[in-house]
């Protein structure tokens, strides 16, 4: 079976835009816990993909358990790597991250360059756990989008 990947293309992305702004205060607040709800959830699968490396594990998992889920964002969101996580090297998780997930083949300190996925490249625990899941994130944020523009459009 071909994988089908879900894509809103501009004009939907627009028509989201246009419901978040006709929304009532208290409509955008359950927007933002639903995202982050959501965010969350994705954070706890990529620590469990992170986990599961054995060369490289230890930095693998330290920047996807460090990893920020934004509670203030409608969309839902997660950031990785930052300067206030450091090592005992110096080196900070914001620094490092780039190379633990996609690898390099040029600084011998990351495993070898991941193969080519359309624009970049596939990565080792954190865009495999986005694609893996994908259509599952989608669902739930517009199941939960639904209910809340459901509740609110009356």
């Amino acid at each position: 079976m071909a994988d089908a990947r879900i894509a809103y293309d501009r004009s939907e992305l627009r028509g989201i835009t246009k419901a978040f702004k006709a929304m009532d205060a208290e409509a955008i607040d359950q927007a933002k816990a639903a995202s982050a709800e959501i965010a969350e959830m994705l954070k706890d699968k990529i620590i469990q993909k992170a986990q599961t490396r054995k060369i490289a594990g230890a930095s693998a998992r330290r920047i996807a358990e460090g990893a920020r889920v934004a509670k203030s964002s409608k969309i839902g969101e997660l950031s990785f790597g930052f300067a206030s996580q450091k090592y005992s090297g110096g080196a900070t998780t914001q620094q490092l991250w780039p190379g633990m997930e996609f690898g390099s083949n040029r600084f011998k300190q990351f495993l070898r360059r991941t193969p080519r996925l359309g624009r970049g490249n596939q990565g080792y625990f954190i865009y495999p756990t986005l694609t893996e899941n994908q259509q599952e994130l989608i669902r739930k944020w517009e199941e939960s989008f639904d209910r809340i523009l459901r509740e609110w459009d009356k």
